[in-house]
């Protein structure tokens, strides 16, 4: 015979009630099972580990050092036990999350910080990944979910609308049409622009470009920035004006204006994708709370 779970969880309940009618119920076994399995032990060990009276039951000098031994070994087990369980039904582990610029500018913070305080035990991989790269990712499952710009319909996917934002135009302080309360996209068609490069922000420039486009223009992009900071830095530099998302209200920014396009109803999304091949436990559990987050539909 050889020592295993049984034997150490068994003794280590006996250690601590000093009583085996108790020791029994605790491990929920009949009183005979844990004599049987106490008697193997000490077989194994090859020194008595109880002294045994009609009115008592002592650890002898042997089963001291054995309860010393395994103290926290069963607890540390069942620990182990438990999260393994909770990681196949998707309540603990690691889940790799992009986002990008608007996302992480807009609600996406406070919903990431509420799914933690609420899954402590799941960690969050967060990667900053424009969304074209996203699109790529999400096929090969090398993240979980994405918040991206717009809608990526494939057959693989499947998606929800977590965010919506307006177009909005960022102005250099001071700049002339600063002085209006809201502009059209046709008012800037005179103006140097700055745009997100094109390698990360394709998907939003090729928006942008074709409103442009339907108001007669193309937009004259003096320089390219390949982050918001940069964006934001180069218009307040004055080198142009840009289009942007509302979500710029969450971080005014010293030396940029921003207004609202009154000619641009459409809407800016951010959707939460994912491959729905992907069976991940972890996956399911964050989606459940997503749908949660969600606004009831109009």
């Amino acid at each position: 015979m050889s020592l295993d779970l049984r034997h150490l969880r068994a003794f280590a309940a006996l250690g601590k009630e000093l009583h085996f009618g108790r020791a029994a119920d605790s491990l929920h076994i009949a009183q005979p099972a844990l004599t049987k399995t106490i008697q193997q032990l000490e077989a194994e060990i090859g020194a008595p580990l109880l002294l045994r009276t009609t009115r008592r039951v002592e650890l002898t000098e042997a089963g001291k050092v054995l309860l010393a031994e395994i103290s926290g070994i069963a607890g540390q087990i069942d620990r182990a036990v438990a999260r393994t369980r909770n990681a196949a039904r998707g309540i603990r582990g690691e889940l790799r999350v992009a986002y990008t610029d608007f996302a992480i500018n807009g609600r996406l913070p406070d919903f990431l910080r509420d799914f933690t305080q609420a899954h402590p035990d799941i960690r969050l991989d967060l990667i900053f990944m424009p969304t074209v790269h996203q699109h790529v990712a999400i096929l090969q499952q090398t993240i979980d979910v994405g918040f991206l710009y717009g809608q990526f319909r494939h057959k693989a996917t499947s998606s929800l609308t977590f965010d919506e934002n307006e177009y909005v135009v960022l102005l250099p302080s001071g700049h002339p049409l600063a002085a209006l309360e809201s502009l059209t996209l046709a008012q800037l068609r005179d103006e140097k622009f700055v745009f997100g490069t094109g390698d990360s922000w394709v998907v939003f420039r090729k928006e942008v470009f074709a409103e442009c486009r339907a108001r007669g223009f193309f937009p004259d992009i003096a320089l390219e920035a390949t982050n918001s900071d940069g964006i934001f830095g180069l218009v307040a530099a004055g080198v142009g004006v840009a289009i942007y998302s509302s979500c710029i209200g969450n971080l005014p920014r010293e030396g940029v204006e921003v207004r609202p396009l009154s000619d641009l109803p459409v809407k800016l999304p951010i959707t939460a994708v994912w491959d729905r091949s992907n069976r991940s436990g972890l996956l399911n559990t964050f989606l459940r709370f997503l749908r949660r987050s969600l606004p009831p539909p109009a």
